[in-house]
């Protein structure tokens, strides 16, 4: 008689667990603060806009660019100007170093000098300059007045060393390749943050689901629980005999709790990517509006391989910065040229002069003659030639070639060995993803299995052909089998994640498109 009334209140916990298993709100707050629905595709431009870290790096090309225009500056002309009055005596005297010293006067001067020197872009410096002169007072007891114009063009073209590349122009080039490094920076790091993003979106998701499985297991154990103590009630069960389950709900309650925090840690792991538009707002749960599945992806090392060296933009970072050692090598090369320069110049001069022993008369030079002298080249003046300069031991040059050299084979290394780390990382992240798809496939299995196990025991149970121990233990595989699955779901996503980073089709694979625009 006892043993019957057992047995039927063993069946009817059973009944009160298994109506508790389908129900995953049993500890939740009465009043849980209202979630935030979020998307992936939602978090990910968020990043794209407001994370730190890029944000940071959108500002390097901007700095490059600046200086990349700055360095254009070394072609900007060069204005000079010079405007002066001055006023000189000398009471004569013999001077045997400067027998010119021996004259006497007194006399006013207006000067002015304008000029405008410059470099191009094929290395000539050239020079315009013009001046004007007035002169005027006393020289050795006679009155004079005299104007003296000169206006002329210079230029130097060097035909040897500073021929194809020079200091401006290499400095040009080598700023044009900075610019490409940091824009591909920011390429590399928008990849690495969307990597970050997808990964973090699916920690979230499955610390969310994990704690699901927990919250069932504890609603589970915690309505276990209290089926026994009716038991003991009734004096079906003494109170040890509910020592078990309350063990195990208390152990469940812990894990939960575990879970809990796990959860929160990854919604925070998540904010701090999505940048201070959401760190701002840590007590608000996140709520993401998609599940964590497994899509079956297809798997080409070859044409990953591919891809990834042709598209990575930390590889093309070093391959921009291989070139750029060799226009280092390139200007180091031409300095050991001696220097061979074209020098050429072209010049009119005008000038009007008069004199008067008439002391005291008002007597004025023209001016306009000695303009018209200026039109019309009345007095021109013209000279071509080369300049020849050479180190005798050049050895400054020798050792700075020898520099270039080494660092552009450093560079090619460079070049090679990330080839050969991006192949590498590319093999791993894709077997990585392999394993992790056959990991999820035998997670699922395993559920299956768990799940019909524990049935197949629960009938038992209900038949009196099994004890609470069992049901107990197999409700624990289950769970975990469960909550394995769910790792296997999250880490076959990251895999997936992190092979879309290694080979590059990141970018292609949420459509977006990475443009740099001058201001």
């Amino acid at each position: 008689m006892r043993s019957g009334a057992i047995r039927g209140g063993l069946t009817l916990l059973l009944a009160v667990a298994v109506l508790g298993s389908k129900w995953p709100g049993a500890l939740a707050q009465e009043n849980p603060p209202e979630a935030r629905p979020i998307t992936l595709e939602e978090c990910i431009r968020t990043a794209l806009l407001r994370n730190r870290a890029l944000q940071i790096q959108r500002l390097n090309p901007e700095i490059a660019r600046d200086t990349l225009s700055g360095s254009r500056g070394y072609y900007d002309p060069v204005f000079i100007g010079d405007a002066r009055r001055e006023s000189s005596s000398d009471s004569g005297g013999f001077d045997p170093t400067d027998y010119s010293r021996d004259a006497i006067y007194d006399a006013e001067s207006e000067t002015a000098r304008l000029g405008l020197a410059g470099v191009l872009p094929t290395g000539m410096s050239y020079a315009f300059s013009g001046s004007y002169a007035n002169s005027y007072g006393i020289r050795n007891f006679l009155d004079f007045d005299s104007y003296n114009l000169y206006a002329g063009v210079a230029i130097q073209q060097p035909l040897l060393k500073n021929f194809w590349i020079d200091q401006g122009r290499m400095t040009i080039r080598v700023n044009k390749k900075n610019l490409e490094i940091t824009e591909l920076g920011v390429a590399y790091l928008t990849m690495d943050v969307i990597n970050q993003v997808q990964q973090a979106y699916c920690e979230l998701l499955a610390a969310r689901d994990h704690l699901a499985v927990q919250e069932r297991l504890v609603a589970m154990r915690s309505n276990f629980q209290a089926g026994l103590e009716r038991q003991v009630e009734v004096g079906m069960l003494t109170p040890p005999d509910t020592h078990l389950a309350r063990s195990q709900h208390a152990t469940a309650q812990a894990e939960a709790a575990t879970a809990r925090n796990l959860v929160t840690l990854s919604e925070n792991a998540l904010r701090t990517l999505l940048g201070d538009a959401w760190t701002d707002s840590a007590d608000v749960p996140l709520a993401p509006r998609e599940r964590l599945t497994a899509v079956t992806a297809l798997f080409d090392l070859s044409a990953s391989w591919d891809h990834g060296l042709r598209q990575r933009p930390d590889l093309a970072q070093l391959r921009a910065d291989l070139e750029r050692a060799d226009i280092d090598l390139k200007y180091r090369r031409n300095q050991l040229f001696p220097s061979l320069d074209l020098v050429a110049g072209y010049g009119r001069r005008g000038a009007s002069t008069i004199q008067s022993t008439n002391i005291g008369a008002r007597i004025a030079a023209s001016s306009s003659d000695a303009f018209d002298q200026i039109s019309g080249g009345d007095n021109p003046s013209d000279m071509i030639g080369v300049i020849f300069t050479m180190p005798l031991m050049r050895q400054t040059e020798r050792a700075n070639y020898r520099v270039g050299k080494h660092l552009k084979a450093q560079a090619e290394l460079l070049v090679k060995q990330k080839e050969e780390l991006v192949m590498r990382e590319i093999s791993d992240a894709l077997n990585t993803a392999r394993s992790g798809l056959e990991r999820l496939r035998a997670a699922g299995r395993a559920v299956e299995f768990a799940r019909t196990a524990l049935t197949a025991e629960e009938r038992k149970l209900a038949g009196g052909k099994s004890t609470l121990f069992f049901v107990l233990q197999l409700q624990r595989d289950l769970a975990t089998a469960e909550s394995t699955e769910i790792r296997a779901k999250a880490d076959y996503n990251k895999a997936v994640s992190q092979l879309q980073f290694a080979d590059a089709t990141l970018l292609e694979a949420h459509q977006i498109a990475i443009e740099f625009v001058e201001p």
